[in-house]
C-alpha cells in the first residue's frame, strides 16, 4: 500500500493538457435487471447532459469500441464511463452540479462499493482520446503502486472538493486514491 506521503501528492494541471478520466462499477445484478432499472432508464439523459456540461471534451461512445472494451473487463456486470475534460473543474462541476449528483449520492443502490480504487484520472494532451486498454492499465497501475503521475484520484489535485464543501450531502468515502 503507497505510504500516506505519496498520496497526499498534487498532480497540477500541465498546460495544454486536458483530464481524462476512467471510472468503473460492479452494478448490483445484470443491467437489464429491475434491480438496475431506475440507473439505465437515465442513463441516455445524464450523458447528454455531461456532453452539453461546460468543459467536456469526449466520451468513449462508439460501438465497436465499446464491444472491444467490455471484452476487456474481467465481469459482465462491471460498466464503465472514460471521458475527457478541460479540467478537472469542469469535470467536477458536471458531477456534483447536474442530475449526476443525485446518482452519486444515491451509486449504492447500483453498484458493489469498491475494495480498489474505481476511478483513475490523468492528464493528457489536448486534442487526443484515451485508448480504453491504457485506461484501464493506468487504473490497474493506481491499484497496485498508488498515485503517480501515469495515474491518479480526486486527492491528488489541488482545491476543495466539490463534495468535502459545507452542506455537501455526505457521500461514502472512496477507498485511498
Amino acid at each position: 500500500m503507497p505510504d500516506d506521503q505519496a498520496a497526499r501528492r498534487i498532480f497540477p494541471q500541465p498546460e495544454g493538457h486536458h483530464l481524462a478520466q476512467l471510472n468503473l462499477a460492479r452494478a448490483v445484478d445484470d443491467l437489464d435487471r429491475p434491480a438496475m432499472a431506475e440507473f439505465m432508464a437515465a442513463l441516455d439523459r445524464v450523458n447528454a447532459i455531461a456532453a452539453k456540461s461546460p468543459g467536456y471534451v469526449w466520451r468513449l461512445n462508439d460501438p465497436g469500441l465499446d464491444t472491444a472494451a467490455r471484452a476487456l473487463l474481467n465481469e459482465p456486470r462491471e460498466t464503465y464511463t472514460l471521458s475527457v475534460w478541460e479540467s478537472a473543474d469542469a469535470l467536477e462541476f458536471f458531477a456534483w452540479n447536474t442530475v449526476h449528483r443525485r446518482f452519486m449520492n444515491n451509486r449504492h443502490k447500483w453498484f458493489v462499493m469498491p475494495t480498489a480504487p474505481f476511478l483513475a484520472i490523468w492528464w493528457i494532451p489536448a486534442g487526443t482520446t484515451p485508448d480504453f486498454a491504457d485506461a484501464l492499465a493506468r487504473l490497474e497501475h493506481l491499484r497496485a503502486h498508488g498515485p503517480s503521475e501515469h495515474a491518479f484520484g480526486w486527492k491528488n489535485l489541488e482545491g476543495t472538493r466539490a463534495w468535502q464543501s459545507e452542506g455537501a450531502p455526505p457521500v461514502p468515502p472512496q477507498p485511498s486514491s
